[in-house]
């Protein structure tokens, strides 16, 4: 496969921007080869031509390509025995922003626990290490949690690391990110349909819960129970459910279909609805 020059990518762009739908199908499948081919090329044509914005049949097309490619790239973090919740976190920061690179989430996550280093180095359980983390991400770095999303970019990562403000399950996961990198096996849980977050520190015989609502208040399996128990449920595992990687990712993708559909966006509903199907099978 020959890459184009730029003159053609131009040319190619053009042809997107004036011809007929008919003729589309044709011109993205052109368009999708040539970013394989040579990424670059086409990143720069973008970059001279429209700095400031895209006209909107290219920007749609773009999305697709991206969006089509996002179908086999979540396929291939489903199929994995134990996939990590941050690529399943930067797959869904694709859909909001095709552009995103990994570094969005990665970095910022690694410099708050390069950050956070020097005060869990300190501590001798896994209560005292969370605590920190609380202090940390609610007192110091001032993250807020939403009680519920408003709008698509409410629930990609990337900003709501950049905006310190996100829903209950952003900040969940951004608990378990960073207690993953010091070994703190932080999982995320749904408890009758609150987010809260489970820790369990076997050496010390210490079992508790996190709710990342509540800036980061620490729970007691009592508390857990009684919070039930208000709301005439009982404990069992069908009221406590621990949430892997693939239904953290399920989880997002119904909120966000959730925000679509309220808004009738049918051309983003159709890939967030395949994306679900993918994850579910």
């Amino acid at each position: 496969m020959h890459s184009l020059s730029q003159e053609q990518v131009r040319a190619l762009l053009r042809l997107l921007e004036t011809e007929a739908d008919h003729n589309r199908p044709v011109l993205k499948q052109a368009l999708a080869s040539a970013i394989k081919t040579d990424p670059a090329a086409v990143q720069g044509v973008l970059e001279q031509d429209f700095a400031r914005t895209a006209p909107r049949p290219i920007v749609e097309v773009l999305e697709e390509i991206c969006w089509e490619d996002l179908s086999e790239a979540l396929a291939h973090f489903a199929a994995k025995i134990n996939p990590n919740i941050e690529e399943g976190l930067s797959l869904l920061a694709k859909f909001a922003s095709p552009t995103t690179p990994r570094g969005k989430i990665a970095q910022p996550l690694d410099d708050m626990a390069l950050e956070l280093r020097p005060v869990l180095l300190n501590t001798t359980t896994a209560r005292e290490a969370v605590e920190a983390m609380g202090r940390y991400i609610f007192n110091v770095k001032k993250f807020t949690a939403l009680s519920s999303a408003k709008n698509l970019n409410e629930l990609a990562f990337p900003y709501f690391l950049r905006t310190k403000s996100g829903s209950s399950l952003c900040i969940a996961c951004l608990y378990a990110c960073i207690g993953q990198r010091y070994g703190i096996e932080i999982e995320v849980v749904d408890l009758a349909g609150r987010i809260l977050l489970h820790v369990q520190d076997k050496p010390h015989n210490d079992t508790f819960a996190i709710d990342p609502l509540d800036n980061g208040k620490i729970l007691s399996i009592d508390d857990c129970q009684n919070y039930l128990k208000a709301r005439n449920l009982h404990w069992n595992t069908a009221e406590f459910t621990f949430l892997s990687s693939r239904l953290i990712v399920r989880r997002f993708l119904a909120n966000m279909i959730y925000l679509l559909n309220k808004i009738h966006d049918t051309r983003r509903l159709n890939y967030l609805r395949s994306y679900l199907e993918i994850i579910k099978n």
